[in-house]
């Protein structure tokens, strides 16, 4: 203990502003007030020191060694056992232990549970507490435990995150690809089109050309003879006659196909930012159309005016209303079954000023329509009604992807169970 003497200046200095050790000193029984001339005694207790430990544990802000009692009734502050009960030992201890375990101070609505050790010496009691640490070493033991399961379960996030994150990079990636594929099999609908519509006036071409080769041989079989019989060359004549404008007419229906089918295909696989006109652009699309409507009792009408003029890539639109052509034929009207009208009309809007025009266009169809449920999920990728027929569910999707991302316009999409459909879209006009 004298190693230690030389260190209690700093020691009491610690003890006294320490909160997890608290000591105080209370004087009990009669009581007079040291600035009284009178003999006035009074039965209670007074705090004389208390350092701030103590403080927190009773709940006093300050002490008054001034009066001859407390008003802030130390007392009052032990609950169990209670200020006498000490009191009543230490009386019959006179110096010595008085208490020795738990004390329990505060009030009836908030109190706490200390260890503690209670001395008394002459009317005076000196209570010694400290936090009983053995429950915070349980709670900190807890605390470590649960600190290493919100660890693992951290780890354990971070490694499906990763993974999700790689699943989500796969499923961009096949989306795209799933895209690109159903593109491509637009444009090999649009050549499997082109393909039969071009088939007849290509075969009566060559059906009338065999005949004016067989004109022509008759012809000069007959200027090799002495003499020519009138009547089989005016007929040769006459089949030539007939045949030519044939051939040029079927050749000429032949040579517009071509031509449309170069237009549309081309736009279809490059990003081809050109001047076009937009009701050749349209015709186009229903010319690759028609075989496939060639056996139903639908109908195609456009309201596109002729002087349309816009700059950008013609396969946005075109794209945008195959799919829109192809989904009415399937889902509308039955694969062509039903009959029915489809209608497609474009206008601009602000003529007046170019730089804030916009296109408008309107499509419609009198199908089967359909229901709300649809019509929610019309735009999601992937959605089908028809996937047991080969429905992929990217068409609609690609349109909305075309519309808002490429063109930076909206689509809107409204319908009725039986009462057709009909497509609002609209995009600001580009100016080259």
């Amino acid at each position: 203990m004298e190693l230690l003497s030389e260190w209690s200046p700093y020691v009491d200095e610690y003890l006294i502003n320490s909160s997890a050790f608290a000591f105080g000193l209370f004087k009990y029984g009669y009581i007079q007030s040291p600035n009284s001339n009178s003999h006035d005694l009074k039965h209670g207790s007074r705090a004389l020191f208390l350092n701030e430990g103590m403080k927190g544990i009773l709940g006093i802000d300050e002490i008054d060694t001034d009066s001859a009692e407390d008003k802030s009734k130390p007392e009052k502050r032990f609950i169990n056992p209670d200020f006498k009960t000490l009191e009543k030992i230490a009386q019959k201890t006179k110096d010595g232990l008085v208490f020795d375990g738990i004390l329990t101070t505060g009030s009836q609505t908030k109190s706490r549970s200390v260890k503690a050790e209670v001395f008394c010496r002459q009317n005076l009691l000196l209570v010694l507490c400290e936090y009983d640490v053995s429950e915070l070493d349980t709670l900190n033991n807890t605390m470590v435990e649960l600190n290493q399961e919100l660890n693992n379960v951290q780890r354990e996030l971070i490694k499906e995150k990763k993974m999700l994150a790689k699943t989500l990079c796969d499923l961009k990636n096949t989306q795209s690809k799933l895209i690109e594929a159903e593109k491509m099999a637009s444009l090999g609908r649009l050549v499997a089109g082109f393909a039969h519509e071009i088939n007849t006036p290509i075969g009566i071409a060559l059906t009338a050309s065999s005949a004016l080769m067989d004109a022509r041989q008759a012809i000069e079989n007959m200027l090799t003879q002495e003499e020519v019989d009138e009547e089989e060359l005016v007929e040769g004549l006459e089949t030539i006659k007939q045949c030519s404008p044939l051939v040029m007419n079927n050749l000429r229906r032949a040579a517009d196909l071509v031509a449309s089918f170069k237009r549309t295909s081309v736009d279809q696989s490059v990003d081809n930012l050109r001047l076009y006109n937009l009701h050749e652009n349209i015709k186009d699309v229903v010319i690759s159309m028609q075989s496939q409507f060639k056996n139903s009792s639908i109908v195609i009408e456009l309201d596109v005016p002729h002087d349309i003029e816009l700059h950008g890539n013609p396969n946005d639109i075109s794209q945008i209303l195959l799919n829109l052509i192809s989904n009415s034929l399937l889902h509308g009207f039955d694969n062509g079954i039903l009959s029915g009208k489809i209608l497609i009309k474009a206008q601009l809007s602000n003529n007046e000023v170019p730089e804030k025009s916009k296109l408008l266009i309107y499509y419609s169809d009198s199908g089967k329509g359909m229901d709300s449920d649809v019509l929610k999920k019309i735009f999601e990728p992937f959605f089908t009604t028809l996937r047991a027929r080969g429905g992929t569910g990217l068409g609609m999707y690609i349109c909305h992807n075309i519309v808002t991302t490429r063109l930076k316009g909206t689509i809107r999409c409204e319908s009725t169970k039986g009462k057709g459909v009909e497509f609002f879209i609209s995009f600001p006009i580009l100016i080259p």
